[in-house]
């Protein structure tokens, strides 16, 4: 059977979803780390269901990547402005799904989330002219805890569904075979796996976030929150979701090539300390 990378990806953000609904009955953001921990005594296999959605919604991100390297050439070869939309919407679908990620280990609280929610809206203040508000839309975990966090994260669910999947689906059809392929894959892997979660207000030199936010975390080291912390990172993002409209999109590759190394870099040299 040959699998659809459009299928895994839709496939890894239903199980994502459908798992975390489980999650959410019990989950409770006035106390989210204990509820948290918590949720895997009082949910029935409550440690594979953590675990399940946790897995999930990594894979999810990493196949999106890859659906995106394997389908790279379509905005290239198809300039109609149908084409083009539907590229832009679909390219628009990786910053939510990176945001959603970065949410779900905010949401967790433990040590890793505590410290990537306050770097991240340490970040969104430091935006000319749209911070404060970015942060009030976003965050606000200085003023209402992760109430906001949690609302996002839920909302950044259905777009994703929405864009990623009922929009592109006219395209990629989801078949059992694949779904269910996944699926025994990931809760064989689950039941092996638990997902990780630190202890909170531990007195440690150096907290690491999420694999995904090393390379920002790293360069923070270097340059002001600004540039590092929202420019750099949307320079991809940009590259990509504008290669069907520029005029050699070529260049576009090129520049999204070179950010890949570069920030393979500095995750390199961020996870080695």
């Amino acid at each position: 059977m040959k699998l659809n990378t459009g299928e895994l990806v839709t496939g890894a953000l239903v199980i994502s979803a459908l798992s975390g609904f489980v999650l959410a009955y019990q989950y409770e953001p006035a106390t989210p780390f204990i509820s948290t921990v918590a949720m895997e005594a009082t949910i029935p296999f409550g440690p594979f269901w953590r675990s399940l959605h946790f897995w999930a919604s990594q894979l999810f991100l990493l196949l999106l990547f890859f659906h995106i390297y394997k389908t790279i050439s379509w905005p290239l070869d198809h300039q109609r402005t149908t084409h083009k939309r539907h590229w832009t919407v679909i390219a628009l679908t990786v910053p939510m799904a990176i945001f959603a990620l970065f949410t779900g280990y905010v949401l967790r609280y433990d040590a890793t989330g505590q410290d990537a929610c306050m770097i991240a809206e340490h970040l969104l203040l430091k935006v000319p002219l749209m911070g404060h508000a970015l942060n009030r839309f976003l965050i606000a975990a200085s003023d209402e805890g992760i109430n906001r966090v949690y609302a996002v994260h839920i909302l950044l669910t259905f777009l994703l569904w929405g864009f990623g999947t009922w929009y592109h689906l006219k395209r990629v059809t989801l078949k059992w075979p694949a779904f269910m392929s996944l699926l025994i894959a990931l809760c064989a892997f689950c039941a092996l796996i638990e997902a990780p979660i630190d202890l909170p207000g531990q007195n440690v030199a150096l907290i690491k976030g999420p694999w995904f936010f090393l390379g920002v975390q790293e360069l923070l080291r270097y340059l002001p929150p600004f540039i590092a912390g929202v420019l750099y990172p949307m320079i991809p993002i940009a590259a990509i979701t504008a290669l069907p409209w520029l005029p050699k999109p070529r260049v576009g590759l090129w520049i999204t090539g070179l950010w890949g190394l570069s920030y393979g870099y500095l995750t390199l040299v961020a996870s080695l300390r």
